[in-house]
């Protein structure tokens, strides 16, 4: 551990998620993974490699800028923003050229600046037309699908390579997202004459794929479930798995500071917390400015706050110790009293575990705070190593390289 924390990430889970959600589609059915935000925070570099060869024929990014970290990898990127052709950096270029670059066109405007771009190329660019059919945030308006999309077959510039929309109430409304995905179907049928055999039709994020085949089109885009997890309103669909999903993520730090205080001292700015007995306390030094929650100890449920995590003795046994106080910028306090004394300076520490039924599970803390996971894993700071695990092996998230690097997982600090 060379900073204060590591969140490490397992990437024989992501392989055994990305086979339970590809379980659930045809075998003709492409897999989509979507990478925006490195990755939800996970880095992208260092999970992309294992996607791929677990059945990702494709991956998704927001931005061009994201694209760029991604682009000497050998898979086909999608780029979900509504660029612009001077949007497009120079170190894309090459990939432009060589057709593994996607671009989604949102409307007539942008097509005909993408096109341009691809004249300057010389290339036909490989493009999916966005349709709007509820979720009201890009993509064309229906009446005007059909229009640009025999625009688009009528360039030079640009080659028509799918059809798309995206859900917005596929976790909780059957019926609306049925609607949407009968207006995709129209119009695709209604311009079917001029689509090659090779056009994408693909309008499932992870819930559209879990609801059932009728969604799943072509392809399904998933989302941050190939690391584990789902928003708390999807829980339910989760049930359509052959078995739930693998936890991925886990993050780590260690007891740096331990002490006693006794009844009625108080801890952290404000006072909030009182000790109602001696109590033994434990500084982490992981705060808000990594990321770490900073409603920890008050979350929307109302309840207690949220805990860290020991493991004891052989690993097979852990025990929780409550977060106490208001979490600081750069360290939070736990109460460590009902816990043996083997727990002390030095002992490692999971803030978010891996392990079944763990109330530090991220898709549990999610809950208790009235968030999605998603929010939660992109405000872990940079900083914050990322380590990705195989085994006994670890793979950088810096590395420039697609194969793993076999180096031993660092160990905890002893106290």
């Amino acid at each position: 551990m060379n900073g204060t924390s590591t969140l490490q990430v397992d990437l024989d889970a992501i392989a055994r998620n990305v086979g339970l959600l590809r379980a659930l589609c045809a075998p003709g059915v492409r897999f989509c993974a979507v990478l925006k935000a490195d990755a939800y925070g996970l880095g992208a570099r260092g999970v992309i490699s294992t996607l791929k060869q677990a059945g990702s024929s494709m991956c998704a990014v927001f931005s061009p800028l994201e694209a760029c970290e991604l682009a000497d990898f050998d898979i086909p990127l999608l780029v979900l923003m509504p660029v612009m052709a001077h949007d497009v950096p120079v170190e894309l270029i090459e990939k432009a050229r060589q057709g593994s670059l996607h671009f989604v066109v949102h409307d007539s405007t942008q097509m005909e600046s993408l096109d341009s771009l691809g004249r300057r190329l010389e290339v036909r660019l490989p493009v999916h037309l966005k349709i709007d059919t509820g979720l009201h945030r890009g993509g064309c308006v229906p009446r005007d699908a059909v229009i640009i999309a025999r625009s688009i077959n009528r360039s030079r510039g640009l080659r028509l390579a799918g059809v798309m929309t995206h859900f917005a109430r596929a976790a909780s409304n059957e019926q609306f997202t049925s609607n949407q995905m009968r207006q995709l179907d129209s119009i695709v049928e209604h311009v079917s004459n001029e689509l090659s055999p090779e056009v994408i039709v693909h309008a499932s994020g992870t819930c559209g794929a879990l609801r059932g085949s009728e969604y799943h089109a072509d392809m399904v885009r998933i989302g941050l479930a190939w690391s584990g997890y789902l928003t708390p309103s999807a829980t339910e669909l989760e049930r359509r798995l052959p078995e739930p999903l693998h936890p991925a993520v886990s993050w780590s730090s260690r007891l740096v500071l331990t002490r006693t205080i006794g009844e009625g001292e108080r801890v952290g700015y404000g006072g909030d917390w009182m000790a109602k007995r001696p109590t033994r306390l434990g500084l982490v030094p992981v705060g808000y400015a990594n990321g770490y929650p900073l409603e920890a100890s008050s979350p929307k449920d109302g309840g207690p706050g949220l805990s860290v995590e020991f493991e004891l003795g052989d690993g097979t046994q852990a025990m929780n110790a409550p977060v106490i106080g208001r979490v600081s910028m750069d360290q939070l306090m736990v109460d460590l009293t009902d816990l043996p004394d083997e727990i002390r300076q030095g002992t490692p520490v999971d803030l978010i575990s891996r392990r079944p039924q763990s109330p530090c599970l991220l898709s549990g803390i999610a809950r208790r705070l009235g968030r999605s996971p998603h929010s939660i894993l992109v405000q872990i700071n940079s900083r914050v190593e990322r380590v990705h695990l195989r085994g006994l092996s670890r793979q950088s998230a810096g590395s420039k390289s697609a194969q793993e690097m076999e180096l031993p997982v660092p160990n905890a600090v002893a106290g």
